[in-house]
């Protein structure tokens, strides 16, 4: 699978949630960090902070928008 192009630090992103419990189907972040790579799989993976400011490691496989942030 290629890898997608990553979001920068502050970009809003919109992604699949992994927990089919929750009854939504989409949920937001904002990417906190710089990406990672797994060597095994070559899929990128960034930092986000959840709504509830719980810390997550995303598949960037996973996210459907990314609304970058405004330039200052």
């Amino acid at each position: 699978m290629a890898t997608k192009s990553c979001p920068g630090r502050g970009a809003v992103v919109t992604y699949l949630n992994p927990d089919v419990m929750h009854p939504s189907v989409y949920v937001r972040g904002v990417v906190i960090g710089t990406h990672v790579v797994d060597p095994q799989t070559s899929h990128t993976w960034v930092p986000i902070m959840r709504p509830d400011r719980t810390i997550s490691v995303l598949d960037t496989a996973n996210i459907v928008n990314v609304q970058e942030p405004r330039p200052r």
